[in-house]
C-alpha cells in the first residue's frame, strides 16, 4: 500500500469545497492507496457542527482522518488580505502538526483531484523543501518583488512539502522571522516563496492547473512551461479553482461540472451550500459588513497602506514608517 497524506485548512465557509475536494481524490485514488487526509482547523470551532461531516464519505473508499485544531493567535501579527482567512497560514505549521510524516501534499480547498496522486506523491524531492507550479499571475512581477534569488514564484495552492527537511531547516521560526521583518511579504505565500528561496522544485503545471477565466491573464512563463501549462489544460491532475469559486453560480471555470459531479458524493454538499456555501463571486474586495462599514480600520495587502472605513467612506491612508 502506498500511504498519501493530504492536508486542508478550511475555515468554515470553505467545508463544501473541501469535501468536494476530499470526495474527488476519494473516486480517482487506485486501490492500492492508502489515503489519510489532515484537516487544519482554528481551536475556536472546536464545537463547530460542520467538522463531523469530515467523517462521511467513506462510502466512497475508506480513509483515515485527522483532526488538527490550531490556535489561531499564533497568526496574530501575520499579514491576511481581506481575501483570505487566517486559516491559509495553518500550512506554515505542517511539520510540527505531522511529527511523523516525511512527506505531506498540502491542498487548498478549491481544488479537484481528477486522476491518482501516485505520480505527484512519489516525486523525489532531495534537498528541496517544497515541489509546486509556477503561479499563473505576475510570477515574474512577484519574484523580483521579493527579490527571489531562483526567479521562481510559486502558487501556495498545491505544495508537496518535505516535512523533515523543513524540520531540519527550522522553517517555521525562519518564516516567521522572514515575515516580521520584511515588510514585502504581504500573504503566506509571499512568505513561503521566500522562506524555500533557492529549494523549491518546480513541477508541471498539471499538478495545480488555474484556469483563469474571469480576468485578462498572460502567464509570465518561459517558452517551454507555457507550452507544458497548454499541454496541462487537456488532461490536469488537479485543478485549482482560483478566483470565482465552482460552488458560486458566476463560476465559468470549464472544469465546474466535474466539480459538481464531485460535490454530489457528499452526503451533506446541499445543506450545507444552503447554510455557508459561497455567497460572493470573488471579484474585487470582499464587501464590508454594516457594522465595518460604520467603522473599521484593515490593513492593506502591501501593508504599507491603511483602509479607514467610516460611515460607509473608504479612505486609503499611507501607514507611517
Amino acid at each position: 500500500m502506498t500511504k498519501i497524506t493530504i492536508a486542508y485548512a478550511p475555515d468554515a465557509q470553505m467545508t463544501p469545497l473541501t469535501l468536494a475536494s476530499m470526495a474527488s481524490v476519494l473516486k480517482n485514488a487506485n486501490d492500492k492507496n492508502d489515503i489519510e487526509f489532515a484537516i487544519m482547523y482554528s481551536a475556536q470551532r472546536s464545537n463547530d457542527k460542520y467538522l463531523r461531516y469530515f467523517e462521511n464519505l467513506r462510502h466512497i473508499r475508506p480513509y483515515k482522518l485527522t483532526l488538527l485544531p490550531i490556535n489561531p493567535q499564533i497568526f496574530e501579527d501575520f499579514p491576511c488580505p481581506n481575501w483570505v482567512t487566517t486559516e491559509t497560514w495553518f500550512r506554515c505549521l505542517l511539520a510540527e502538526l505531522l511529527p511523523n510524516a516525511d512527506k505531506v501534499l498540502y491542498l487548498d480547498c478549491d481544488t479537484i483531484v481528477r486522476h491518482p496522486l501516485d505520480d505527484l506523491f512519489a516525486t523525489e524531492l532531495a534537498n528541496n523543501l517544497v515541489g509546486a507550479v509556477e503561479d499563473v499571475s505576475r510570477s515574474k512581477d512577484n519574484a523580483a518583488r521579493l527579490n527571489l534569488a531562483d526567479n521562481f514564484y510559486f502558487n501556495a495552492g498545491m505544495l508537496l512539502i518535505n516535512l523533515q527537511a523543513w524540520r531540519q531547516d527550522n522553517l517555521f521560526a525562519r518564516l516567521k522571522n522572514l515575515v516580521m521583518s520584511d515588510q514585502r511579504i504581504a500573504n503566506d505565500q509571499d512568505a513561503l516563496n521566500k522562506a524555500c528561496e533557492g529549494r523549491k522544485l518546480r513541477l508541471s503545471p498539471r499538478f495545480d492547473y488555474m484556469h483563469v477565466w474571469w480576468r485578462k491573464n498572460t502567464p509570465q512563463y518561459d517558452a517551454s512551461y507555457a507550452a507544458e501549462f497548454e499541454k496541462a489544460g487537456r488532461n490536469p491532475i488537479i485543478v485549482h479553482f482560483t478566483g470565482v469559486k465552482p460552488n458560486h453560480p458566476d463560476c465559468q471555470n470549464r472544469f465546474a461540472p466535474e466539480y459538481a459531479a464531485y460535490a454530489a458524493l457528499v452526503p451533506e454538499y446541499q445543506i450545507l451550500q444552503q447554510e455557508i456555501g459561497i455567497k460572493k463571486s470573488g471579484r474585487g474586495r470582499t464587501k464590508l459588513s454594516l457594522t465595518k462599514r460604520l467603522f473599521s480600520i484593515e490593513v492593506s495587502t502591501d501593508r504599507k497602506h491603511l483602509y479607514v472605513n467610516f460611515l460607509g467612506l473608504t479612505l486609503k491612508l499611507k501607514k507611517r514608517a
